[in-house]
């Protein structure tokens, strides 16, 4: 039988969560044995750059760690890298690597993530004309094909394929596709004021672009991948890139029977899962909403970094209910915003136009209540978007409005 290695406090994850959870539990106890595992290669790196900075040259690689091997040494942080995570026994505490390593645990983090949706590829010639992003790996292998002269279609019109598709036309001589199941890249969050915006600017960098297009299946023809649609024709590229969301990594959460919801692992406001020594941070955990109550789940990288920080601290014994109010944001061009709260643009209150020009507020809610803020090309106010989202502000308190909008 492998030797079991013993430590207080083992995460499973290098992602932001991971990295914000040790840190917090370095501050708090800076004796306890504390591990850090997971598959990738990586130290723990900012992913927000691949897909936005690395290719406009905003970011470098050489930028994206969080922070440098000597300094997680000086934390006494242990890490192991490239070593998957593969069986978890709550019942002994013991993690299992593919490896064969096995660790036994007095305190657990699950900060797994997820993994990029995969389309289905029927045909062998296609995996290596298709594409995911997900991860670094992810990152090179689209970066090396990506040649002057190519053809590639992003699909999907969410974050990362809006980003992505934005950040590819900044490429010389890459010729850009993308097709999205809505009316504008990020339909689901803009109000069509801004959707006009996004569309012009996108028309203005040479992006093709094809609204109303759900994508139903790939296949290979004439040494072109064609993409198939529900209602639209055919669209022919050299590279396609799949952006149309993320699965949960929740095999271990299984094998421990925790409890789950909303395709995460459900936690109470101090990120404590259903076994009372395992605790859940980032895409995986499903929290208490501080606002409403409600079960929640964000696939944000400011929700990732506070959920790891509050689990962190919990596992070190500073127990305290999370309130965050998680931020996202997105740029695209050179246009950008950040949001707070619920953001449907279906539930659009009002669009503010703030002095300056190119700038708008948008309200989001039912009846006079605000239940979400976006911040278009407005920086500084994020705060006081939280402020008043929490204390269930009305449309009709001018001063909070005014703070927002000068």
């Amino acid at each position: 039988m492998d030797e079991i290695s013993s430590w207080d406090y083992v995460i499973v994850g290098t992602g932001p969560a991971a990295a914000e959870a040790a840190v917090a539990i370095r501050e708090l106890d800076n004796r306890g044995k504390l591990l850090m595992l997971g598959a990738e290669r990586q130290l723990p790196y900012q992913r927000p750059p691949l897909s936005k900075g690395l290719w406009t040259g905003k970011d470098t690689v050489e930028e994206l760690p969080l922070r440098s091997a000597a300094e997680w040494d000086g934390l006494s942080v242990q890490i192991h890298l490239g070593d998957a995570v593969i069986e978890l026994d709550a019942g002994a505490r013991t993690l299992t690597s593919a490896s064969g390593r096995i660790y036994r645990y007095e305190r657990l983090l699950l900060a797994t993530g997820g993994r990029a949706r995969q389309p289905e590829l029927a045909i062998a010639t296609l995996r290596d004309r298709v594409f995911t992003l997900r991860n670094f790996q992810d990152y090179e292998r689209l970066q090396a094909a990506a040649r002057p002269g190519l053809t590639v279609l992003v699909v999907g019109g969410g974050f990362l394929g809006a980003e992505l598709a934005a950040a590819l036309s900044r490429q010389e001589g890459l010729k850009v596709h993308h097709a999205f199941a809505g009316n504008a890249p990020l339909a689901h969050v803009l109000p069509p004021t801004l959707q006009k915006v996004v569309l012009a600017r996108y028309g203005k960098a040479g992006v093709q672009l094809h609204p109303q297009h759900r994508l139903e299946g790939l296949d290979w023809e004439d040494g072109s991948v064609r993409a198939h649609f529900t209602t639209q024709a055919p669209i022919a590229c050299d590279l396609l890139v799949y952006a149309l969301g993320m699965e949960s990594n929740l095999e271990l959460a299984q094998q421990a029977g925790l409890t789950l919801d909303k395709g995460g692992v459900l936690v109470n406001t101090e990120l404590r899962s259903s076994d009372s020594r395992i605790w859940a941070a980032g895409d995986l955990a499903t929290y208490p909403d501080p606002v409403w109550q409600e079960p929640c789940r964000l696939e944000h990288w400011d929700n990732a970094e506070a959920t790891g920080r509050a689990a962190g601290r919990a596992m070190a014994g500073r127990s305290e209910p999370f309130r965050h109010q998680s931020l996202f944001f997105s740029d695209l061009f050179e246009l950008g915003f950040e949001a707070v709260g619920r953001c449907d643009s279906q539930r659009v209150l009002r669009v503010a136009a703030p002095p300056g020009g190119g700038k708008a507020v948008v309200y989001y809610g039912d009846g006079d209540w605000v239940e979400g803020v976006l911040l278009w090309n407005v920086w500084g106010k994020a705060d006081a978007a939280r402020e008043g989202i929490a204390a269930h502000r009305p449309l009709m308190d001018l001063h909070w409005v005014e703070t927002l909008e000068t």
